[in-house]
């Protein structure tokens, strides 16, 4: 791997993590930091660069990520692997892809209700599983073995770039955090982790454990179970779908379909080493409706999950004790990604809700709610060009200058 190439992933990796603290502490001497990498890449000499902490919400839950040295690498051996991942998924898994998403996965299993219900006017039953601890029970070797058999099949006539790619994916596979990891949580924030036993720090067992955080391992969980997919869809022919670790079935028979439900979750542990998980486990006919992955759906709509509107309040509220000019993009960019999710489901109601009684009046000053899509926007004057012009005395380009001429009341540059 040569400098040039080198910097470009660097710029492709920073391109929407520019603010996040890593990503600023290592800009701070790049050309230095990316030389270095550039040399114990060279050398074959990487160290595990992995820290750790707890995120509060919305319940604990153990999060591994890398410094940006890592997160270059990562980056390079995605947009090289990542297109021959995609070339052998199934279009029944929803995570970690580019045009897929969660709200593609809820309208995937509302479409396969209708399909197997023949436009609601037949019985049929959707059957729900979830991986316990699906994390920290992933196998090192396994994992491995994957990739390396797909990089090996597609760069073949790419020696060098392959060497490159199966030197990362050692690296970053076998990075060993319960070995290699700084706490940046207090150690008392993994106790109600530890106890659940999804602690891959301090819970995994020998050769296992993936690091939630790190991108490789975020597709790797998608690629893990390709072939048990396949085996669902092609094999089977079964409407199902999958986001991560949470599972649904759609089916007529409801004998049947749970007589294959058990003979999956057998084939999850005898070939994955994997465990259902005891609390997460629904067979409902399709007039009860249910939830997957934070959403509830009945025949014909969906709605948004209790939690999402609960945590949408609080930031509200926290957001109203701070209302000024400077907070206006954290403000704007915190209560339009709920309203963003809010409004593909049936939730306008909840939307008026929260823009009539919870969003404080002194917002109104610097804010307006656009009807027509749904969010917020900056009044004219308070944009974010408008207010660095106002406080750095920034010459604005001609298009600037043209979008600000063209709201009453301002004046360009």
């Amino acid at each position: 791997m040569d400098t040039k190439t080198l910097i470009d992933a660097y710029l492709g990796c920073r391109s929407n993590k520019r603010r996040s603290p890593d990503s600023v502490y290592f800009e701070l001497h790049w050309e230095r930091d990316l030389k270095r990498l550039e040399e114990d890449f060279a050398d074959r000499s990487l160290v595990s660069l992995l820290y750790a902490f707890v995120a509060p919400r919305p319940r604990p839950r153990e999060v591994i990520a890398c410094l940006m040295q890592g997160k270059i690498l990562q980056y390079y051996f995605d947009i090289n692997v990542r297109p021959k991942v995609e070339g052998e998924l199934t279009e029944r898994t929803y995570n970690n892809r580019i045009g897929y998403g969660p709200n593609k996965a809820v309208e995937q299993l509302m479409k396969d209700i209708r399909e197997v219900s023949q436009n609601y006017t037949r019985d049929c039953w959707i059957i729900g599983r979830d991986i316990r601890a699906y994390f920290p029970s992933s196998d090192l070797d396994r994992s491995y073995e994957h990739y390396r058999a797909l990089i090996e099949r597609y760069f073949s006539d790419q020696p060098e770039l392959q060497e490159d790619l199966l030197y990362i994916l050692l690296r970053t596979n076998y990075s060993y955090p319960e070995e290699n990891i700084h706490l940046r949580s207090p150690r008392c924030k993994w106790d109600p982790i530890i106890a659940e036993g999804k602690s891959v720090i301090f819970n995994a067992k020998p050769g296992k454990g993936a690091c939630l955080g790190n991108q490789y391992w975020q597709v790797e969980k998608n690629y893990d179970l390709n072939d048990f997919d396949h085996f669902q869809v092609d094999t089977c022919g079964l409407h199902y779908v999958r986001f991560v670790d949470d599972m649904r079935w759609v089916v007529a028979n409801k004998e049947a379909g749970l007589a294959h439900v058990a003979l999956s979750e057998k084939k999850l542990k005898e070939e994955y080493d994997y465990e259902m998980h005891p609390r997460k486990r629904s067979c409902q006919h399709y007039t009860k409706g249910g939830d997957f992955i934070g959403i509830w759906f009945k025949p014909g709509r969906t709605y948004i999950g209790n939690r999402v509107v609960r945590n949408a309040k609080k930031h509200i509220r926290e957001w109203n004790r701070h209302a000024s000019q400077d907070n206006i993009d954290h403000f704007i960019a915190s209560i339009n990604s709920y309203t963003g999710q809010m409004k593909h489901h049936a939730a306008y109601n909840i939307i008026r809700d929260l823009v009539d009684n919870c969003v404080s009046q002194k917002w109104l000053r610097y804010v307006h709610f656009n009807e027509d899509r749904l969010c917020y926007q900056a009044n004219a004057g308070y944009t974010h060009n408008e207010l660095l012009l106002r406080k750095y005395h920034f010459k604005l380009h001609r298009n600037d200058k043209a979008r600000t001429a063209q709201r009453p009341g301002v004046a360009a540059a």
